[in-house]
């Protein structure tokens, strides 16, 4: 007979976990000689069509309604990719010939397609095959345990108000892209990106007062906020950094600097009568004017000043405000904060903290994380600075240390990153940061793409199901 010529009966398959089933892949002895013509059919299955089920699922199970023989050449596919089709077994472990078991590994938030071919299975000494069987489900949510509290200023703004819920609503399912424009007020590099990936934008585009000394001048003018406005308009996330430049020392007002090797005290920013105190005050007060331009326009801002302030916790800081150890910078960050919320009435701001994981070159204790930490009362979101050497790693060791060290009080996002984060994978390992933006990567000379940029690692994260570029609406 053809049919029997061509029937191979020889099984190889791995061995299926579950919980309350296992697999198994001895074959029962056929005679092929003896077909019968009955017709399997599939009976009913442990995942009900069009459910939703855990994606902790490891074993999907597909009953018959007679014994049936397994063909090796015909494989279950889910989503297109093959899989393998076994016996189950009882709990004393014999296989029951009735009862197929397929092993999945699943993605949370994620449909699927369950397809058994035609001729994957017949019943024992059947010449007929059992009809192909196809079953669709998707899988819950990844839920990040935290309890995020309301933002800390009670008199934000409605802009403010919506960009934060907007974060939370998304927080555990997409990170929003980011990278920044540029150092000179500007959108270069996230313009580039942009061209190089069919006009899809970073979401969070960052900025940077470090030239506040310079403005207004005909090359940097923090005054003019069109390009602020242009990424607010067209639905991106603004996100402002401080790279605070200070004079060097009271004798030399003139070299300005945010280098911790200096004379600029932080502790005196905060003593009246200091030549710091004075430096710093009127600092602020230009800082507020050009913050208050955005308020002005219905600009929320990602506002992260006193970025990296611990450095290495042991090694030493290498910006000025972290320079006399973490209890002053902490009082730094609420003196400014009152400065601008209460002082200014700067209610457009999102404090974002940025917490230093570094001790010895190696992922600091938790302990020292939290010591650092201003308070609830005075952070919004906290966030991390790292440069990993590899592309597309997941850093869900970074993540966890954040997260614990607010205890998921806070959303977490990645702050500033080098080398691009595999969205992906910081899925699969509950790593889902609430935004990341990669510092503007150029040579000396201005032309972009020297050093950390990857055209086809942005390609992938543009392109990710766990990314939201930008266009948002919040």
């Amino acid at each position: 007979m053809k049919f029997i010529k061509y029937f191979p009966v020889a099984l190889s398959m791995l061995l299926c976990a579950a919980a309350l089933t296992s697999c198994d892949q001895d074959e029962p002895k056929i005679n092929w000689s003896e077909p019968t013509g009955v017709e399997a059919h599939v009976t009913g299955a442990s995942v009900s069509e069009g459910a939703q089920i855990d994606y902790n699922t490891t074993v999907i199970t597909l009953n018959y309604d007679v014994d049936v023989a397994i063909n090796p050449s015909q494989k279950p596919t889910l989503n297109g990719t093959e899989a393998a089709l076994n016996y189950s077994t009882d709990a004393e472990g014999n296989a029951l010939r009735n009862t197929l078991c397929i092993n999945v590994a699943l993605r949370p938030g994620t449909s699927y397609s369950l397809s058994v071919p035609a001729n994957a299975v017949t019943a024992t000494n059947s010449g007929k095959w059992a009809g192909a069987f196809t079953l669709n489900f998707s899988t819950t949510e990844r839920q990040i345990n935290f309890n995020t509290q309301p933002l800390t200023n009670a008199s934000a703004t409605a802009q403010a108000k919506a960009l934060y819920n907007y974060l939370k609503a998304n927080y555990g399912k997409k990170m929003l892209s980011g990278a920044m424009g540029g150092v000179a007020w500007e959108t270069r590099y996230t313009d580039m990106i942009a061209s190089e990936n069919g006009g899809t934008m970073p979401c969070v585009v960052g900025f940077d007062y470090i030239h506040l000394a310079s403005s207004p001048a005909n090359w940097i003018d923090y005054g003019d906020i069109t390009p602020v406005k242009g990424v607010a308009d067209n639905g991106g996330v603004v996100a402002m950094t401080w790279h605070w430049n200070v004079p060097s020392s009271s004798d030399n007002t003139d070299v300005l600097t945010f280098r911790a090797d200096e004379d600029f005290s932080p502790a005196n920013v905060m003593k009246d009568g200091t030549w710091e105190n004075a430096v710093a005050l009127a600092d602020v007060e230009k800082l507020a004017g050009y913050l208050k331009l955005l308020q002005d326009a219905n600009i929320p801002v990602l506002w992260r000043p006193f970025h990296e302030a611990a450095g290495d916790y042991s090694w030493g800081a290498w910006f000025w405000w972290g320079k006399e150890g973490t209890a002053v910078t902490k009082q730094l960050w609420i003196w400014l904060h009152d400065k601008l919320t209460k002082e200014y009435g700067l209610n457009n701001l999102i404090w974002v903290w940025t917490m230093q994981t570094s001790n010895e070159g190696k992922l600091a204790d938790v302990k020292l994380l939290r010591d650092a930490y201003p308070g609830d009362e005075y952070v919004d979101m906290v966030g991390t600075d790292i440069y990993p050497d590899q592309s597309l790693t997941d850093q869900s060791e970074q993540f966890q240390l954040l997260n614990d060290a607010v205890n998921g009080r806070k959303m977490v996002a990645l702050t500033e990153v080098g080398n691009l984060i595999d969205p992906a994978k910081a899925y699969d390992n509950g790593a889902l940061w609430s935004y990341f933006m990669q510092w503007y990567d150029c040579d000396e000379n201005g032309v972009f793409g020297h050093t950390n940029y990857d055209g086809s690692a942005w390609s992938t994260l543009l392109s990710s199901p766990y990314v939201t570029n930008g266009g948002i609406s919040f």
